[in-house]
């Protein structure tokens, strides 16, 4: 993305229709915003590869005290959803979903527990509930 670009949009604040436009700003510099309230967000808008005990050691070093929970917390704001850094379980972590999907759709007639144990048999562990939220995907309509 460029650093400045043009925001045009039609219409204006008084309901006539033309044409509007404004330079924005896509990049900042935190460093001529030290001092203001806002400075400890943006720093950690900046930096969302880091982890919270580094954000905290960096602000603490630039004299902004604040604590892992409060970095924590707002954190995620600036995490793509799908990052290896976003806390809880991932989606397909292992890489297996398929295959148990294939193995559930060759097995249509067993319970939830049969299932379970026979996708363990082939070194898949997946809980009863995942298989009955799943079990549905492997039917195909008649």
């Amino acid at each position: 993305m460029a650093a400045t670009g043009t925001f045009t949009w039609t219409g204006d604040w008084r309901g006539r229709a033309r044409p509007m436009s404004r330079d924005v700003n896509y990049t900042l510099d935190t460093r001529a915003l030290r001092g203001t309230p806002g400075y400890a967000l943006l720093v950690v808008a900046a930096n969302p590869h880091l982890s919270a005990a580094v954000l905290r050691r960096l602000l603490e070093s630039q004299g902004v005290g604040r604590s892992e929970t409060w970095i924590r917390r707002r954190l995620w704001l600036f995490r793509p959803p799908d990052s290896a850094n976003s806390p809880g379980p991932k989606r397909n972590a292992d890489g297996k979903d398929e295959r148990a999907l294939a193995i559930m759709a060759d097995n249509r007639t067993l319970s939830l527990g049969q299932l379970t144990r026979l996708l363990s048999e082939y070194g898949i562990r997946r809980s009863r509930e995942w298989v009955r939220r799943n079990r549905s995907s492997t039917v195909t309509p008649a």
